[in-house]
């Protein structure tokens, strides 16, 4: 599978790649394409060679990818969406995109109009799209780190069986990530609120990497 990181030179992305490159073909985007190839170096360097990665322009990336997830941070994001419309053509799109702001001494969820950066998403990209939203509360040091289990739950939120299921699976191959279906996409903004919380928690409470566990008492 051909997976395209769009803004995927920052953390997430590298997290995503290392993770993802030994079993799919990972195509870091970049607005420049020069450091797109950069970061795919870095990644392979990381790899030893084991993997499939290469940098590209976001909009190439896109045209070549079966599934794009969104790495830019939430400010660029209409931006980002609007320059790159004509690159899409049925892709699967995944979310891990949150709204919010560092007020001094907290973080703090600031939602679209739409509710969620998912929907807003959904609202701005052709509806052909099938939009997934995932991996919100995964501390990216954390995928970065492959000697690490990360021993958390991902809640992915879809309308499209289809593409749920494949995004699950994408999940399922980073070693102890468990796939939750936590509904459908209008719920996105209670998911993406987890984040902002979670950094709460660490920031005040001392607690590294912290993530979402989802335990039964039976």
């Amino acid at each position: 599978m051909k997976i395209a990181l769009v803004g995927g030179t920052g953390d997430i992305g590298t997290g995503l790649a290392l993770r993802w490159a030994k079993s799919h073909e990972i195509l870091i985007g970049s607005r420049k394409e020069e450091k797109a190839v950069e970061s795919a170096g870095r990644v392979l360097e990381a790899l030893h060679g084991k993997g499939q990665v290469g940098g590209l322009d976001n909009g190439s990336a896109i045209q070549a990818a079966d599934v794009v997830v969104l790495c830019v941070p939430y400010e660029h994001l209409i931006s980002v969406t609007s320059d790159l419309l004509g690159s899409y053509s049925g892709q699967i799109v995944v979310s891990p995109v949150v709204p919010m702001v560092f007020k001094g001494k907290h973080f703090d969820f600031t939602p679209p109009a739409e509710g969620s950066a998912a929907m807003q998403i959904r609202a701005l990209l052709p509806e052909d799209l099938r939009i997934v939203s995932a991996f919100h509360t995964i501390c990216a040091a954390a995928l970065q780190d492959l000697e690490r289990e990360l021993n958390a739950d991902v809640l992915v939120c879809g309308d499209d069986q289809e593409a749920l299921e494949l995004v699950a699976g994408l999940v399922g191959e980073i070693k102890s990530l468990r796939p939750l279906n936590a509904g459908p996409l209008t719920v996105s903004g209670m998911v993406e609120s987890l984040t902002p919380m979670l950094l709460n928690v660490a920031r005040h409470s001392k607690i590294k990497d912290p993530g979402i566990k989802i335990v039964s008492e039976r």
